[in-house]
């Protein structure tokens, strides 16, 4: 009996030495190449026999892929969420149950034998899929909800990344001459294409608004520049992204943050802060990689949360909001507080009691009303129209045009700008 306890004492106490070297070498696996499917990795072995340096390689691999992450596959995101040491042992003792979901191992053969060890960098096929699917099966990892763009996946709107800025500064300005913010938007952009969300281009789209002339360098505002900016970009949401580098002996990490709004009426949808962890040597594009790897899931979920009507959000039912703004023409002699149509109304009247009675569930607010214009700042358009069809900002705009000029008789015309439409009383 003594002697099976000091057995069992001895294969414990191995087991320790033996996930004590894995993870103390576990950066020195990494992926070449990966989807949904498959995944090829190069993995370092080393062992005294040179029979054993495959092993020890597959083992640093599954180690990696277990407990810490690989970069540029699962990076800072281990596949096991809750541990289970009697399905996880057998990838790392004698079992060999990596084996299974191993497709193609090459490079065991060239080894080097260095310090009484025969070393060698292995490129290891994985099935991914197999294996994914094993874990969630076993409780080990989270089963995988699908994403934003999958089928089955949540309902998110178009997106545009902005840096965030500060009194006086303007996003092109910023773009071109803070590096650190240019990454930080960069690598968010890159993290909503990954998940197939649309996403608009924030230089792309300065420089469209610049040929249309609406963009203006030599503006006083540049507040009001970029606001125009915003509203003209056709996106639903634009998301504000700010980085902050904490350097010390110790490494650097960075501090990401994230803030999403609803780009017709400036409505708070998510917001997200968080850091990193400190890197020794890091540079601040693989910094900002890091930080949106492990907080732009929740922040997507955040956003979408409030935008499909399962929150709290501005959005539901599926509804959008949208800017209105009217203005009189500078050669005509009308203004809103003139009385027009059957009963002699002032237009002003006219126009809020069509809002009021159009928008969805009432949802509108009228930011002022004066003799030349009017503007609401937030109007929700039903989702549909009385067809059935799906409401968009276009349609709404013609519902308005042909109200004034078919009931009142009031000649008019229309321009959709992003979320804005504008309209111009002749």
């Amino acid at each position: 009996m003594k002697r099976i306890s000091i057995l069992f004492s001895t294969l414990f106490f191995c087991q320790i030495l033996l996930y004590a070297q894995l993870g103390s070498d576990w950066q020195k696996v990494k992926c070449i190449s990966s989807d949904e499917n498959i995944g090829v990795f190069t993995s370092l072995g080393e062992a005294s026999k040179k029979s054993e340096v495959a092993k020890d390689a597959k083992r640093r691999l599954f180690y990696a892929l277990f407990y810490k992450g690989v970069i540029g596959f699962n990076d800072t995101q281990p596949l096991i969420t809750k541990d289970n040491r009697s399905y996880t042992d057998p990838f790392f003792d004698d079992s060999q149950r990596y084996e299974s979901y191993i497709l193609d191992t090459e490079g065991a053969e060239d080894t080097q034998k260095t310090n009484r060890k025969h070393r060698a960098t292995c490129t290891i096929t994985v099935s991914i899929k197999l294996l994914k699917k094993y874990l969630v099966e076993s409780g080990l990892m989270e089963s995988e909800t699908p994403v934003f763009g999958e089928e089955g996946g949540p309902l998110m709107p178009t997106i545009m990344v902005v840096p965030y800025k500060k009194n006086g500064e303007n996003y092109q300005a910023i773009l071109e001459n803070d590096f650190d913010r240019r990454v930080a938007v960069a690598n968010v952009q890159d993290g909503f294409r990954s998940r197939n969300v649309t996403t608009y281009d924030l230089a792309a789209v300065i420089r469209s608004v610049q040929k249309r002339a609406v963009y203006e360098n030599n503006s006083n505002s540049a507040d009001s520049n970029d606001k125009q900016l915003l509203l003209s970009s056709g996106a639903d949401v634009y998301v504000e992204v700010d980085m902050i580098k904490d350097k010390t002996t110790q490494g650097t990490r960075v501090s990401l943050v994230m803030r999403a709004y609803e780009t017709a009426t400036g409505v708070l949808l998510a917001s997200k802060d968080g850091f990193t962890r400190r890197y020794p040597n890091a540079g601040s594009d693989l910094l900002a990689k890091y930080a949106v790897q492990d907080h732009l899931q929740p922040f997507l979920d955040d956003i979408c949360s409030h935008w499909d009507g399962s929150g709290k959000g501005t959005k539901g039912a599926n509804s959008t909001r949208v800017v209105l703004q009217f203005a009189i023409d500078g050669s005509s002699a009308t203004t809103f507080n003139d009385p027009a149509g059957p009963n002699n109304y002032s237009l002003s009247n006219i126009i809020r009691q069509w809002v009021r009675k159009n928008c969805y569930k009432g949802q509108y607010h009228l930011k002022g009303i004066m003799d030349e214009s009017i503007i609401f700042d937030s109007v929700t358009m039903p989702p549909t129209d009385v067809d059935g069809l799906a409401m968009d900002a276009a349609q709404f705009a013609f519902l308005i045009e042909s109200y004034l000029k078919e009931e009142i008789g009031i000649d008019c015309s229309s321009r959709i700008d992003g979320n804005s439409i504008l309209f111009t009383i002749y």
